[in-house]
């Protein structure tokens, strides 16, 4: 995946860094670190493609991976073809470029609980053939297993697996695993436990960037490979509770927080954007957006995550930055205010929002966009009660989620494709959308900061999937290099009736009285056409296990979600 670029020049200063470091003395680093050097330094001569040195799961964090320790007398592209012995489902077929001498090569994609033939060719010729039986899947939820693995089903096969873009669906699952499965919802390739699952990214170098709640409440970012072996683990004095992004010049913005208390006295949180030095581990520059947005407007929707504290004020709660080049923007989702916002990167100011005109401060007021078709002309009045609900159900985003930049160079001019969860789709309860008859979508906005108007040219999800896609919290898109999108409407919630239901009723949705007593994530992911929006595939992701609050804890709605979705190859 392309990093997002930026010049980073002119910044507002960094917080000042109490313990914030990478941490060179990382044992679980060290010892990945030595186990290559000694994988490595095994291989002779005599290990040929046909007499590798075969090591399955050697960081014991990659279950369905192995190292095959191979000598090269000379440079080469190896072809490399893995399936299972039962060709139960494709084959995973990839290219290694190797080395004179010594070479430890990435073998991924196998299939859990069966024989898996691993085959070597060179200049199309055949040169090696390796049978590997791999474990089962971890445990999925029981009574007597919590955090499971997930349990994926496909609901509409892919008909012309030929026409769709190459890859795996690899999505991670909130403190569970990170994972990628392929076109028949076979899972090929899962890191343990030891490794954060929740923000997930690939660098430009291949590797991963991962933090979760928990692993030390995302204040360790892993640096990791297919391979499951970790390079770097960053401390952070501050969470990296959303989003890592990796930008040019060896930087990653995040949004982040005082997490050990402000120094200004006030109790808020996740209200700020951090840039580091992936090098250095320190920060460059921090956002405090308290100072930017309006504190005194009230949030909807509202609530705190598990395990976050409860008595911090969560009123913005920023959970995706990226830089918009062309016209020096730091843009930010903040979902408690279901806005969309840009500051200047230089100085910090702001410069639109993108939100319900509802209860804004006096001084906030100038910076509202306005909706427009694409000849310019106003959607809606804003000014009646009827105008403002229509653009309340049909245009802004509520709670919105995973907003990904679109390139577009026009000065002036910015698009971005958003997750809108939905949440109230109001400001008024008495015109608020319960669960069961809500939806979220996709959608595409384009902005004009030299009208100060937006347009939507495209939206998905309302009428297409509707409410068994209604996701209360996280959820992600991927736009592919095709055109199609990969969507994974990731907190999808049924009572035992089979009614959607919400994370936090009259915190993230209205309370809904006819709800039942128990949860399960349904969380639905598939690949469309964006042009035509046909279906090309769909699964199902679950835990497969009734969560309630007697057994489950105050917090079992919250059973299984998904915070990131991308469709990408095994090797960048």
């Amino acid at each position: 995946m392309n990093k997002k670029s930026s010049s980073m020049v002119n910044m507002p200063a960094p917080r000042e860094p109490i313990n914030q470091k990478i941490d060179t003395n990382n044992a679980l680093v060290l010892n990945h670190n030595a186990i290559y050097e000694q994988r490595l330094a095994e291989i002779t001569q005599s290990n040929t493609c046909d007499k590798a040195i075969v090591t399955v799961n050697p960081y014991g964090t990659a279950p369905l991976s192995l190292y095959l320790g191979v000598w090269m007398d000379e440079a080469a592209a190896l072809e490399i073809n893995v399936v299972d012995s039962e060709a139960t489902t494709e084959a995973v077929r990839y290219q290694y470029d190797v080395h004179p001498g010594a070479n430890l090569i990435p073998v991924c994609g196998m299939v859990s609980a069966v024989n898996n033939q691993i085959t070597l060719r060179l200049a199309s010729q055949i040169v090696g053939q390796y049978t590997v039986m791999t474990d089962a899947l971890p445990p999925t939820d029981s009574a007597n297993v919590s955090l499971g693995f997930p349990i994926i089903s496909v609901s509409c096969p892919a008909q012309q697996a030929s026409l769709m873009e190459e890859g795996l669906y690899f999505s991670t699952y909130f403190d569970r695993y990170n994972l990628a499965f392929d076109h028949n919802g076979i899972v090929r390739w899962y890191v343990s436990q030891e490794i954060p699952s929740y923000n997930f990214v690939r660098m430009d170098n291949g590797h991963f960037l991962a933090t979760s709640q928990g692993i030390n409440h995302c204040l360790n970012m892993y640096e990791f490979d297919i391979m499951g072996r970790v390079y770097t683990v960053y401390l952070l004095d501050n969470e990296f509770h959303h989003s890592i992004l990796p930008i040019e010049n060896n930087l990653a913005i995040a949004p982040s927080e005082y997490s050990n208390g402000r120094p200004d006295g006030y109790s808020t949180g996740k209200d700020g954007v951090s840039i580091i030095n992936l090098s250095t581990g320190l920060e460059v520059a921090y956002y405090d957006m308290l100072y930017v947005m309006d504190y005194s407007r009230s949030p909807r929707p509202s609530g705190s995550a598990p395990g976050q504290d409860v008595s911090m004020d969560d009123w913005l709660h920023i959970n995706q930055s990226y830089i918009n080049e062309p016209n020096n923007l730091l843009i930010c989702s903040g979902r408690h205010q279901s806005a969309i916002f840009g500051v200047n990167v230089d100085s910090g100011e702001l410069r639109f929002i993108m939100a319900n005109h509802e209860d804004w401060s006096d001084e906030f007021k100038q910076y509202l966009l306005t909706p427009v078709d694409d000849d310019g002309v106003p959607l809606y009045d804003l000014t009646s009660p009827g105008g403002i609900d229509a653009a309340d159900k049909n245009f802004w985003t509520w709670g919105q989620h995973n907003i990904v930049e679109i390139p577009n160079d026009e000065p002036g001019i910015l698009e971005f494709m958003v997750f809108d969860n939905g949440n109230y789709r109001s400001r008024e309860d008495a015109k608020s959308l319960l669960p069961l008859d809500n939806f979220s979508r996709v959608v595409q906005f384009k902005i004009n900061l030299n009208t100060m108007t937006v347009t939507r040219p495209y939206e998905y999800g309302k009428t297409e999937v509707g409410n068994r896609g209604y996701s209360s919290f996280v959820s992600a898109k991927h736009l592919l290099t095709n055109g199609h999108l990969v969507i994974h409407f990731g907190a999808t919630t049924v009572d035992e009736f089979e009614h959607t239901i919400t994370a936090q009723p009259g915190s993230s949705d209205l309370v809904d009285p006819d709800e039942g007593q128990q949860a399960l994530g349904r969380l639905v992911l598939q690949e469309i056409n964006k042009e035509t929006k046909e279906v090309l595939f769909e699964a199902m992701v679950t835990s497969g296990y009734f969560k309630n609050e007697e057994t489950n804890g105050t917090n079992y709605r919250y059973d299984i979600s998904a915070f990131r979705v991308y469709k990408m190859p095994l090797f960048a």
